[in-house]
C-alpha cells in the first residue's frame, strides 16, 4: 500500500490508543527499508528513477523491516521499556504488514527467507487503494 494508507491507519491506531507518535511511526517508518535498493543501485539521488521504481508494483524493495523477525526483535525491545508503547508499536507494525499483504506487490513477511510471498488482490496505486485510504481517513475522523 502507498504511504498515505499507512499514515491513515497510524492515525486511527493513535486515536484509539491515545499514542499518536508511536502509532504513526510504527505504521509508516517501516518503509525506510525501501531506501536500501536505491542506495545499492546508486539511484538514491535520481528522483526520476526513484519515482518510477516506487510507483511500480514490481518494486521489490520491501526487505529487512518488512519481516516478522524485525517485528519480534523491535517489539520485544520496546516492551522491555514500556508495555503500553510496546503494544501500540506492535499493532502499528502489524497494520503495516496487513496493508502491504493486500496490494499486488511482492511481500516476503519472513525476509530474508523468500519461500513465502504474499500478493494481494488490490492493485498498487489503484482506484481501490485510493478508496481504501480515503475510507481510513474518514474512519479516523469519525472515531
Amino acid at each position: 500500500m502507498y504511504s498515505t494508507a499507512h499514515l491513515a491507519m497510524g492515525l486511527i491506531i493513535g486515536k484509539i490508543s491515545g499514542d499518536y507518535p508511536t502509532a504513526i511511526i510504527s505504521s509508516t517508518a517501516i518503509d525506510i527499508d525501501h531506501l536500501i535498493p536505491y542506495v545499492k543501485n546508486k539511484i538514491i539521488f535520481n528522483f526520476k528513477e526513484i519515482w518510477k521504481t516506487a510507483n511500480s508494483s514490481e518494486d521489490t524493495s520491501r526487505s529487512i523491516l518488512h519481516s516478522f523477525f524485525a517485528l519480534v526483535i523491535l517489539s520485544s525491545v520496546i516492551f522491555l521499556f514500556n508495555v503500553h508503547v510496546g503494544i501500540v508499536f506492535t499493532i502499528g507494525y502489524l497494520s503495516h504488514f496487513l496493508l502491504d499483504a493486500l496490494d499486488d506487490s511482492e511481500f516476503y513477511p519472513f525476509f530474508p527467507i523468500k519461500k513465502f510471498n504474499t500478493k494481494g488482490f488490490i492493485g498498487y496505486r489503484s482506484k481501490m487503494e485510493l478508496m481504501i485510504t480515503a475510507s481510513f481517513f474518514l474512519i479516523w475522523l469519525i472515531v
